[in-house]
């Protein structure tokens, strides 16, 4: 019997979900270091009286950093499983966020991004998914449904966060953020395991071999994609050589390219954008809250329909219901706040859906064989579309003095990626997934 059977009972609650509970609180902070720095963003500013652009290339570096570890988080983690990576990513994390408490020139803080990005992308989002997709199959979706509820609900410590950088200031709030990284994460990361195999049990906790999810071994292409896979292990699919040959990779790369462009302008900005049209830190704040708590429509309302019904059609309703999200925050004024209502909605459930559901939908493509490496692929492709937004978005609020074209810009850059998401399929039949 192995040892985690020992020690949780097996036969009592699958470990899976042992696993999945780890990575929603674990998820809770890499959320809350995500949207809640950006009630860091004018404070830093301000002390050293850095312009919104150079202060923007730092979420820039973050994101480079983070998108070009994807791939090397990926391939380690097909290899040797979650934990050693994740132990590693997250103190290197908290070390990033001591190390920014310190800072004294702009060249430090893009420094201090670079260490929190190392630690991102080594510990975080490639990791874990690939963690639960190995665990589960049919309940795959409802899993990754629940670990992203953390991110979802961490937009509430933002006000926190601001409070705390009005009592005690910016540098004293880094401070208690990094220990409090380090105390929380480091039992959490310890946790996980790599597959169901090598401890005895089966994907889902079931008794019997499970059912594939290799869409390539299907006999037909389905209407949407809803699977109905074949008999074979759950580590089925294609190499990642094979899945660069598809049409399908490189589509929803670049889906993703587009959607990250428009998300991550708004997450950095949105508390900016607010104190810009005269709101006060802590209502700015809330701004954020309002963003994470409305993406828990998506995360986990939409994102659990996955199980059920076509993973597309759900992520090209998230993809329309963002857009129009950032559409409807160019139009938000002090004295039309409550259109922040309708942004918050649409956006954050557009925003949150596709979080749990692009994992599962590769999944069901590619299978996972090699899922850490083509997801680490697909994020690296993906966040470049981050990069250079934020950057923009400052930049045109300091030769404006308004975001508001910033916001009009993203909505039509992100818009053609709601009509591409129904092209995508699933790799057809007979290629070769060697």
């Amino acid at each position: 019997m192995s040892a985690i059977s020992n020690r949780f009972g097996k036969g009592k609650i699958f470990y899976g979900w042992w696993i999945v509970a780890a990575c929603a609180i674990l998820q809770f902070w890499s959320g809350a270091i995500y949207f809640g720095f950006s009630v860091f963003f004018n404070p830093i500013r301000q002390t050293f009286g850095w312009t919104a652009t150079s202060t923007s290339v730092a979420f820039t570096i973050r994101g480079f950093g983070v998108g070009v570890l994807a791939p090397v988080a990926g391939f380690l983690v097909d290899r040797v499983g979650p934990r050693k990576l994740m132990l590693f990513g997250w103190g290197v994390i908290g070390l990033g966020f001591l190390l920014m408490s310190r800072i004294d020139s702009l060249w430090a803080f893009y420094g201090t991004f670079v260490v929190v990005a190392t630690g991102i992308g080594i510990g975080t989002n490639v990791v874990m998914n690939t963690g639960i997709a190995n665990w589960f199959i049919k309940k795959r979706s409802r899993a990754l449904a629940i670990i992203y509820v953390g991110p979802g609900l961490s937009g509430l410590i933002a006000p926190l966060f601001a409070l705390s950088i009005i009592q005690l200031g910016w540098r004293s709030t880094l401070v208690i953020i990094a220990i409090a990284l380090w105390v929380i994460s480091i039992p959490l990361c310890s946790l996980f395991r790599h597959k169901p195999a090598q401890y005895g049990y089966l994907p889902d906790g079931d008794t019997a071999p499970p059912i594939s999810e290799t869409v390539s071994m299907s006999t037909s292409r389905p209407l949407g994609e809803v699977v109905k896979p074949r008999l074979a292990s759950s580590v089925g699919g294609f190499t990642t050589k094979a899945a660069l040959k598809t049409r399908a990779f490189w589509l929803l790369s670049f889906i993703f390219f587009l959607q990250q462009m428009g998300a991550t302008a708004v997450n950095v900005h949105v508390v900016a954008y607010m104190e810009s049209i005269k709101v006060s830190t802590t209502i700015a704040a809330i701004a954020m809250t309002g963003i994470t708590l409305c993406s828990l429509i998506g995360r986990l309302g939409i994102g659990a329909l996955g199980d059920f019904t076509s993973k597309k059609y759900l992520i090209t309703l998230s993809l329309a219901l963002m857009t129009t999200g950032i559409f409807f925050l160019s139009l938000v004024e002090v004295n039309k706040i409550w259109l922040l209502v309708l942004f918050w909605i649409t956006f954050g459930a557009g925003f949150g859906a596709p979080i749990p559901l692009r994992p599962a939908l590769q999944a069901d493509y590619f299978g996972t064989r090699s899922f850490g490496t083509i997801m680490g692929l697909m994020m690296f492709i993906g966040m470049v579309g981050g990069l250079v937004s934020p950057v923009v978005a400052g930049w045109i609020f300091d030769v404006t003095g308004s975001y508001r074209w910033a916001w009009q810009l993203f909505t039509m850059l992100t818009l053609p990626a709601v009509p591409l998401m129904l092209l995508t399929y699933p790799p057809r039949v007979g290629q070769n997934t060697n």
